[in-house]
């Protein structure tokens, strides 16, 4: 239905669609000297009153007296400096009010218009607390998505910035912002993302996560093919890379697509600090995963089946550890790892002084009574929890939860086929991630068939000076960075 030039008719409407809303006010009032009535229309809680007389009711009424009697075809030439659109519709009517905002309808105007006056608190912007860095900025997103398109636009003050907005959800409508840099991003990648999210329809976009399942890649790969942040620093190295950024109103994690195997492991800290410094501590994280994954199945494997391959006094010294022991060793390692797991969940979900204590002292005592009890080996208990450790190293969690899965299949693997086992599982774990895909570029290129500036900023970084180029596997239009 259009609007209406007779204000009690569109106000009748209105009531009928919106239904019984004690929050929603309608709020009637005159203007200009022939007494023609006005009515505004907000969500009682998302704006200020003091807001509205300022900047809506006590213009329109000022403007009208100077008009004396004169009749003002436009409605929106009462307003100057406050930001408004102009709507002709009921559901248009019905739409802004709902996403906040708030709307004036006159008497003898068919159009009304629609004023952004959302005001409420939201959190401060502080450091993000998924991915706190010893050296680099302390500023990470919040859940308002303008502050957040700010924050990037603050940083990256790049005219070829382009920050793109789509309306997503059947009933509760959220706002998205797609970001990349016109002159870098590939337009494929562009064309896609906007495909894709134009696809997607569902009721409500509650978090990122939802947005990042919807459009990803693989469904049923436990590997993420999207890379998730709260650092804007993230996103514009991401973005001078030539990938795409996707922001989601009421969540402070953007997504970054394309992404390979690699940018999940690096940390925006390596670029911030010395190249040796960093390209140690990235050997240091690769190592890490490898243990993290293998080292349960490969002492499973060497004690149950080729203790041959150990030296003699090791093997010594592991069976008298094993002496009293009633168990094999794979129901050790999943006794160990189970109750690893079961801590590190319950230290998350408690209070964080609580939850620090009941990491510290659960790991300790139980650790401790296992072995006194002889449930477990003190080797296994050193084992599981050098694991655990190396697990931390990850800077992604949603990376770090795909490891501790393929660990479990490795223990079972290495349990059932030893160290046959452990291969076999390293081989498919390697086909799997071969065969993905991050929106149409490979997830996983093998180190020899990288092109020569890529491997600068890979496995290791070299100085800052000697990588000149953009890395060429995304693809960038603009493959200089320092000229």
């Amino acid at each position: 239905m259009t609007i209406n030039s007779d204000l009690t008719q569109n106000i009748e409407a209105l009531k009928k669609k919106i239904g019984q809303n004690d929050d929603i006010i309608f709020y009637t009032f005159s203007f200009g000297d022939t007494g023609r009535k006005a009515c505004l229309i907000y969500i009682d809680g998302l704006t200020k009153n003091e807001l509205l007389a300022e900047h809506i009711i006590s213009p329109l009424q000022t403007e009208a007296k100077k008009q004396k009697d004169v009749f003002v075809d436009d409605l929106s030439s009462f307003f100057f400096g406050f930001n408004h659109i102009t709507i002709s519709s009921l559901k248009d009517v019905q739409n802004n009010i709902f996403s906040g905002k708030s709307v004036l309808l006159a008497d003898d105007y068919s159009e009304g218009l629609a004023f952004d006056t959302k005001t409420f608190k939201i959190r401060d912007i502080e450091e993000p607390k998924s991915e706190v860095l010893e050296r680099g900025p302390k500023i990470g997103f919040i859940e308002k998505l303008r502050t957040n398109t700010a924050l990037l636009r603050e940083r990256a003050n790049d005219p070829n910035l382009v920050i793109k907005e789509l309306t997503l959800g059947d009933r509760v409508k959220k706002k998205v912002a797609v970001a990349y840099i016109r002159d870098i991003a590939p337009d494929y990648v562009v064309k896609e993302v906007f495909k894709r999210l134009n696809s997607v329809h569902i009721d409500d976009l509650p978090e990122s996560g939802v947005l990042e399942q919807l459009i990803e890649d693989s469904s049923i790969s436990i590997f993420p093919t999207i890379l998730s942040t709260e650092r804007p620093d993230r996103v514009v190295g991401g973005l001078l890379e030539g990938r795409v950024s996707i922001l989601l109103d009421g969540t402070p994690f953007a997504l970054i697509v394309p992404v390979t195997v690699d940018e999940f492991i690096h940390s925006p800290e390596d670029y911030y600090e010395r190249w040796y410094q960093s390209s140690l501590l990235r050997l240091l994280r690769y190592s890490c995963i490898l243990l993290t994954i293998y080292l349960p199945g490969l002492y499973i494997s060497l004690v149950s089946f080729h203790t041959g391959l150990l030296p003699t006094r090791m093997a010594i010294a592991i069976a008298g550890s094993r002496l009293n022991v009633p168990f094999p060793p794979f129901v050790e390692a999943f006794i160990m790892t189970f109750t690893i797991e079961l801590i590190r969940e319950a230290g998350l979900r408690l209070p964080k002084p609580i939850g620090q204590t009941i990491g510290l002292i659960g790991g300790v005592v139980i650790g401790q009574a296992a072995v006194q009890a002889n449930i477990v080996s003190a080797l296994m208990v050193i084992v599981v929890s050098i694991t655990a450790l190396a697990s931390f190293t990850v800077p992604s969690y949603a990376y770090n939860f795909p490891l501790r899965i393929i660990r479990i299949i490795s223990m079972v693997s290495a349990a059932v086929l030893g160290m046959y086992g452990v291969i076999m599982c390293f081989l498919l774990v390697l086909g799997q991630l071969m065969r993905l895909k991050s929106f149409g570029q490979d997830y996983l290129i093998p180190i020899l068939a990288q092109p020569g500036q890529d491997l600068k900023d890979t496995v290791i970084r070299l100085p800052t000076r000697f990588m000149k180029k953009r890395p060429t596997r995304k693809g960038p239009k603009d493959k200089l960075r320092q000229r």
